[in-house]
This record gives structure tokens, C-alpha cells and sequence, in this order.
């Protein structure tokens, strides 16, 4: 079992400066916290995740096997590589 937080970085609150950045990732994760302890999590249940705007910025999952997301240019960088 995997428990699996997204966090999509490009809305407005998690704009600007590192500080500001950091501070509402700490906020978005206590607040997942927050939910966890007062309405828990089943497996393959699904925690939309806000900002402090509202906007929707990702989800926490509890899920049997890992959800992989690959980047494009994680792939493109493994391209030409040599073993």
C-alpha cells in the first residue's frame, strides 16, 4: 500500500518566493493532515487538495500500488545515455 501526495505548483498561491512557497506547501499539508485524522483514508479513496485561494492543486491518494508519473523531460534526459 502507498499513500501518494500531488501537489500541481503552479497556481498563484504557490507562486512568488520561496518563503511564500514553502509556507503554503505547509499549509496544504496540514491540512491533509488535518482530514486524515478527522475522516481518515480508505484504500483507493482520493483527498482533493486547495490552496489557500481555493484552487484545486492536486490529491492525496492511498492507493494498493504506486501511481508513476513520468516527465517528459525526465525522459528526454535518459535518452543517449550510455550504461
Amino acid at each position: 500500500m502507498h499513500f501518494q501526495i500531488t501537489i500541481e505548483c503552479s497556481t498563484a498561491a504557490l507562486g512568488g518566493d520561496s518563503v511564500s512557497r514553502s509556507q503554503e506547501l505547509a499549509n496544504i499539508l496540514i491540512a491533509v493532515a488535518a482530514d486524515l485524522l478527522d475522516q481518515g483514508l480508505a484504500p483507493g479513496d482520493k483527498l482533493p487538495l486547495s490552496d489557500r485561494n481555493g484552487h484545486s492543486v492536486g490529491i492525496a491518494l492511498l492507493a494498493e500500488q504506486p501511481h508513476i508519473l513520468a516527465s517528459s523531460a525526465l525522459l528526454k534526459a535518459g535518452r543517449g545515455r550510455r550504461s
